[in-house]
C-alpha cells in the first residue's frame, strides 16, 4: 500500500474515532472530563501558590457551591419584580386570545414533564463533577501516570498541548471583549434604572461570549416584553444598547481574536452548526473542539509519517 493511501486511511480512522468519542463516549464521561480539566487548571495555580492540590480542590468546590447558590438567589430576587410587572400584561393578552390558546396549558405541562428528568440529570451531573474534582485532585499523579500508559498517549498529548495554546488565546480575547461589553451594558442598565444592573450586565456579557448566541438573546425578548407592557421608550433604548454591543463585538473581534483558534470564521460557524446537529446543545463546544482535535491529530500523524 502506498504511503499516501495509507495516510488517507489513517486520517479517515482518526475522523471516525473522534466522531465516535464525541458522539457516544463524551456524554457519558462529561462530568469526569470537566473535572479532569478543572484539576489540571488548579494544578497550574498550585505551582504558583504552593498549596496542596487536595486543599485547593476543596476550596474550589466550596467557592463553586457558594457562587452557585448566590447566583440562584440573586437571579430569583431580581426576576421577581419584573415577573410581577409583566404578569398583568400576560393575563390581559391571555384573556383576549384564550379561545385560540387553549392548547398551551397541556403543551406546557407536557414540556415540564419532559424537562424534569433532564433537570435532575443535570443536578446529578453537577454532583458527579464536584466529587470527581476532589478525587482527581487526591490521585492526580497516579491517574496521570495511568494515562501515559495508554496507546496513542503521546500524539494525543502533543495535539492537546497545541489545542490548549489556541484555546487560551481565544479565551483571553473573548474575556477582553466580554469585559468591554459588560461595562457598556452596566452603563446602559444604570442609566435605564435597571435593578441589579451589575448582575445583568455581567450575565449579558457572558451570554454574548457564547458561540452563536450574542447580546440579542437577552435584548430581543427583553425589548419585546417591554413593548407588551406599553413601555416603548424602554424597548427603544434596549434596541440602541443592543446595536452598540453588536458594533463593539464586530469591531473588536477581528483585532483581538486574530487567527483565534486557527479556523476561518465560516469554518468555525460550520463546526458549531454541525456540532449542534450531531451532538445537540453540547455541540456548541464539541463541534469546534472536534475540528481542532482532528486537525491536530492529522498534523501529528503527518509528522510521524514524514
Amino acid at each position: 500500500m502506498k504511503l499516501t493511501t495509507k495516510l488517507y486511511f489513517q486520517k479517515t480512522g482518526i475522523l471516525l474515532a473522534v466522531y465516535l468519542v464525541l458522539r457516544f463516549l463524551l456524554p457519558l464521561i462529561l462530568p469526569f472530563f470537566l473535572a479532569w480539566i478543572t484539576v489540571g487548571a488548579l494544578r497550574f495555580f498550585q505551582k504558583k501558590i504552593h498549596i496542596r492540590l487536595t486543599a485547593l480542590s476543596i476550596g474550589y468546590i466550596l467557592f463553586f457551591l457558594l457562587l452557585f447558590g448566590v447566583s440562584i438567589f440573586c437571579g430569583c430576587l431580581l426576576l421577581y419584580e419584573p415577573c410581577c410587572r409583566l404578569m398583568p400584561s400576560c393575563q390581559e393578552y391571555w384573556a383576549q386570545f384564550s379561545a385560540y390558546l387553549t392548547w398551551l396549558p397541556e403543551s406546557l405541562s407536557g414540556y415540564l414533564a419532559d424537562a424534569m428528568p433532564t433537570a435532575l440529570s443535570c443536578l446529578f451531573g453537577l454532583f458527579l463533577y464536584l466529587i470527581s474534582v476532589f478525587l482527581f485532585a487526591r490521585d492526580w499523579e497516579h491517574f496521570h501516570r495511568m494515562l501515559c500508559r495508554l496507546p496513542f498517549a503521546l500524539p494525543v498529548y502533543n495535539a492537546g498541548q497545541r489545542i490548549i495554546v489556541c484555546v487560551k488565546g481565544w479565551i483571553r480575547a473573548q474575556c477582553r471583549i466580554m469585559i468591554i461589553i459588560s461595562l457598556e451594558c452596566a452603563a446602559g442598565y444604570f442609566l435605564l434604572n435597571v435593578p441589579g444592573f451589575l448582575f445583568w450586565a455581567l450575565l449579558t456579557g457572558m451570554i454574548d461570549a457564547l458561540p452563536v448566541f450574542g447580546t440579542g438573546t437577552v435584548f430581543f425578548p427583553w425589548a419585546a416584553a417591554a413593548a407588551l407592557q406599553g413601555d416603548y421608550t424602554f424597548a427603544l433604548w434596549l434596541g440602541l444598547l443592543y446595536l452598540i454591543t453588536w458594533l463593539t463585538r464586530e469591531l473588536l473581534e477581528p483585532r483581538l481574536l486574530g487567527d483565534g483558534l486557527g479556523l476561518l470564521p465560516i469554518c468555525f460557524l460550520m463546526s458549531v452548526i454541525t456540532g449542534l446537529k450531531l451532538f445537540g446543545a453540547l455541540g456548541l463546544f464539541t463541534g469546534p473542539f472536534g475540528v481542532l482535535l482532528i486537525r491536530e491529530l492529522w498534523h501529528e500523524l503527518e509528522n510521524v509519517s514524514s
